[in-house]
């Protein structure tokens, strides 16, 4: 994770859109979006008042760690999601932030819905939000591929964990949560859905919409062009 990408998993996992946490900040949202997109970096003065708006540490923010040397720092938590330490209440892995679900003591997992196909980016996926070393993650994807299966993502999450994977790995082979009692895991790999899939874009639409745009881009400007000559 770098700067722009540990601004936006705190901003998000305080419960603030880009225009409240502009607000909180005294800037817009316009500013809060370029930092987070990596346009441009945020000076010192703006860090410090970002660790106090977001309650996170200047070397969690800064560096995407925790002092090494503090004597009183506390033992991390380890992340549900990616399985790596947390510091500061965030995880500097994926960006989740662990906290409990009491409404819901259930557990679940995240499995996929069909064998995925050739495209980029699934390994990079399980390796940042599922904790997986790169080979094991090749393996695997290579492993569901041949045998014509999905795959086991994550299991014995928590409610919130598993929406939040949900919601970052990506669909384009398609995502099933199911409720996750112990059994064997491909029992689980059968299983029928136990919650709804947190609403998000999809890479297929992401793609389908980029391929769109210079169409209509194009489509516009001569529309326009039309128009415009219509008057001389």
């Amino acid at each position: 994770m770098e700067l722009k990408d540990r601004i936006a998993a705190v901003r998000k996992a305080a419960g603030l859109t880009q225009e409240q946490l502009g607000e909180l900040l005294g800037v817009t949202r316009q500013a809060v979006s370029k930092w987070e997109s990596g346009q441009v970096s945020p000076d010192v003065a703006t860090v410090a008042r970002l660790c106090g708006a977001l309650n996170v540490s200047a070397d969690f923010l800064v560096l995407g760690r925790e002092p090494v040397d503090a004597e009183d720092t506390p033992d991390p938590e380890t992340c549900p999601v990616c399985g790596r330490p947390v510091y500061s209440g965030i995880c500097s892995g994926c960006g989740y932030r662990p906290r409990p679900c009491p409404d819901d003591p259930g557990h679940y997992a995240l499995i996929t819905t069909q064998p995925p196909v050739e495209l980029a980016g699934y390994a990079q996926d399980l390796v940042q939000f599922c904790g997986m070393e790169r080979e094991d993650a090749d393996a695997l994807i290579e492993s569901a591929r041949q045998d014509h299966r999905p795959m086991l993502l994550r299991r014995g999450l928590e409610k919130p964990a598993v929406l939040f994977l949900a919601a970052h790995v990506r669909r384009v082979y398609g995502l099933r949560i199911v409720a996750d009692r112990g059994e064997p895991e491909e029992t689980l790999l059968k299983k029928s859905s136990a919650l709804r899939l947190p609403a998000t874009v999809t890479l297929t639409e992401r793609i389908k919409r980029e391929q769109q745009f210079p169409f209509l881009l194009t489509l516009l400007t001569v529309v326009l062009g039309v128009w415009i000559a219509s008057f001389f």
